[in-house]
């Protein structure tokens, strides 16, 4: 399955957000350039024709860093038989949580942690007037940009990213799904969702604190994770949980409740570099 990264909309959002977009065979290849040098990204290619590729950087990309994001282990041992070198830090998640969509309701609610099921079915008994919230959609992306963007200055994140979320929304457009939780009239949760044909991948999440005492991100991400396979997708993405390789440690929060939807864990072999003089 053709992963985010190797996607039309992919694409027009790391022009919105001032990369150029380069072709090779099948491969999008991402480049900025800062002076004279030029940073180049390739990531998740489902096929990577490794020498064929060395080949083309070589020819096309000078006075040029490169960074590939392999899909697997083969891919990544292939590169670094070609002079690629082990780079400390990945650009994409290395390991994630996904959610196999073809299971019914009933098989997916069964393998997650108790108390995430247990929440959700509160939840879905709770509906009506006795709901603390309600759940629905949204196509107001400045509002979703300005309440994750309020939530992340709660955790201590200063790095202003709306312009980055609504390029997003904006270059998946159809494919991209706002889903809300609101109490009292007021957000209190939210989802930003995009989704490739097989894939929809959780990209963006906020709540407020008494969201999370509702436990609105609970009900919401399993909102999200219907959605996605009434669209008919084949895998839900939660795009991102800590790996021990490559730690961060504001990550192990969001990573138990990521965990907690019993889904597969998969990893990615990392980042590679080489210098194109």
């Amino acid at each position: 399955m053709r992963d985010l990264r190797q996607t039309e909309g992919y694409a027009r959002y790391l022009k919105k957000i001032g990369w150029e977009v380069d072709r090779f065979e099948e491969s999008f290849i991402y480049t900025k350039k800062i002076l004279f040098w030029k940073f180049v990204k390739i990531q998740r290619q489902q096929v990577l024709k490794v020498r064929s590729l060395e080949n083309h950087l070589r020819s096309n990309y000078h006075l040029s860093t490169v960074y590939v994001e392999p899909n697997d282990n083969f891919q990544y041992k292939q590169l670094l038989k070609t002079g690629f070198g082990k780079y400390n830090s990945p650009f994409l998640p290395s390991r994630t949580v996904q959610i196999n969509l073809k299971k019914s309701e009933e098989m997916l609610l069964g393998k997650m942690h108790y108390k995430t099921r247990y929440n959700i079915i509160h939840n879905m008994k709770s509906k009506g007037q006795n709901s603390k919230f309600e759940i629905s959609v949204s196509e107001d992306i400045k509002k979703f940009a300005g309440f994750w963007q309020s939530c992340a200055l709660g955790r201590g994140m200063f790095l202003n990213e709306k312009k980055i979320i609504s390029s997003l929304y904006e270059s998946f457009a159809k494919d991209a799904q706002i889903h809300i939780a609101i109490s009292r009239q007021n957000w209190v949760a939210a989802i930003l969702r995009v989704s490739t044909v097989d894939i929809s991948y959780y990209m963006y999440a906020a709540a407020t604190e008494e969201g999370k005492k509702l436990f609105a991100p609970t009900a919401l991400a399993w909102e999200a994770v219907k959605s996605s396979k009434q669209e008919g997708k084949k895998i839900f993405d939660f795009e991102g949980i800590y790996d021990e390789r490559f730690p961060l440690e504001s990550w192990r929060g969001f990573t138990r409740f990521k965990k907690s939807f019993g889904g597969e864990e998969v990893e990615y072999p990392g980042t590679l570099q080489k210098i194109f003089i």
